[in-house]
């Protein structure tokens, strides 16, 4: 059986057999037990999971169905938005 997954703007399709591998504690499972947490890039298939075990936030490849890396707050694995992140007035003030 097999299920549709949006990745930006296009479907995915996961198959219920397809399983995955926490980088973190190993725990192996579906990828559905991953919790979906959501799309890093609308232009690429990097979603943010969480892991049902260690609860660890992981970058997958939706297309592998691969737990690529554990992601810590201020990481973007996915790399920068729009490279914008500079231009706001207050980055740059100093305090």
């Amino acid at each position: 059986m097999q299920r549709n997954v949006m990745i930006g703007i296009r479907p995915v399709r996961i198959k219920e057999g397809d399983s995955m591998k926490c980088v973190e504690c190993n725990f192996e499972g579906p990828v559905p037990r991953f919790r979906y947490l959501y799309n890093a890039r609308i232009d690429a298939p990097i979603t943010l999971r969480q892991c049902p075990n260690c609860q660890t936030w992981l970058a997958v490849d939706e297309l592998k169905a691969a737990a690529v890396q554990k992601v810590t707050p201020g990481e973007a694995p996915w790399g920068k938005s729009a490279g914008i992140e500079d231009l706001a007035e207050d980055a740059n003030a100093n305090v």
